[in-house]
């Protein structure tokens, strides 16, 4: 009895040697070989300095840039509050925050027309933390960027029909945009056509 128990703790070590600690270290090691930037958080640099993650979608709020889905995830975007924000689409509270948000899009955005605002830009993901909006919302807001920036609109809407991601495999997920890999993109480019505005929105990254 005392042998097979001994054994049995044996094997139990060996199991979660194994399996726990192995395992885990065999798998971020190929990670770090074969996938490094992934591996580390798909961190993203601006000037040396980490100012967010690919993973991971921001506040974006400025008229400026391109704005993401609102987040229920704490004050928005808490990897440490991740979740939706739990109320029917019947819910009064939900349905009055759901007209406010489409009420700001249309005035920030008025090339929109009234019942074609898309879905996905004035509801939240499941997580709260989704960096993707749909293409249909990254081109809506091109005309209000372009009229504050003086980006052309032709090399804005090339900036976002180039970042589009699609289905991997051609079949999992849906075509979308990163909107922190996009405002990076944008970023350059005010750079390029008004630098003043560019240190005024980007000051301390410049």
């Amino acid at each position: 009895m005392i042998k097979e128990l001994a054994r049995m703790i044996k094997l139990t070590i060996l199991l979660y040697i194994i399996c726990s600690l192995g395992y885990t270290f065999l798998i971020w090691g190929i990670g770090k070989i074969a996938f490094p930037f992934q591996a580390g958080g798909s961190i993203v640099y601006k000037n040396s300095k980490p100012i967010g993650s690919m993973l991971i979608g921001e506040k974006f709020t400025s008229s400026y840039i391109f704005n993401g889905r609102p987040s229920y995830a704490g004050n928005g975007y808490n990897g440490t509050e991740s979740g939706g924000s739990n109320y029917a689409p019947t819910n009064g509270k939900y349905i009055a925050v759901e007209k406010k948000l489409i009420d700001r899009f249309l005035k920030e955005n008025p090339s929109v027309k009234k019942g074609e605002v898309p879905a996905d830009i004035i509801t939240g993901s499941g997580s709260g933390l989704g960096p993707y909006i749909s293409i249909a919302a990254a081109l809506d807001q091109v005309s209000r960027i372009s009229s504050l920036t003086g980006i052309p609109k032709a090399v804005l809407n090339r900036l976002v029909k180039h970042n589009i991601s699609y289905r991997q495999l051609g079949i999992f997920g849906t075509p979308g945009v990163n909107t922190v890999k996009l405002n990076l993109k944008l970023s350059l480019l005010i750079k390029k056509y008004n630098f003043k505005l560019y240190k005024h929105i980007f000051k301390g990254l410049v």
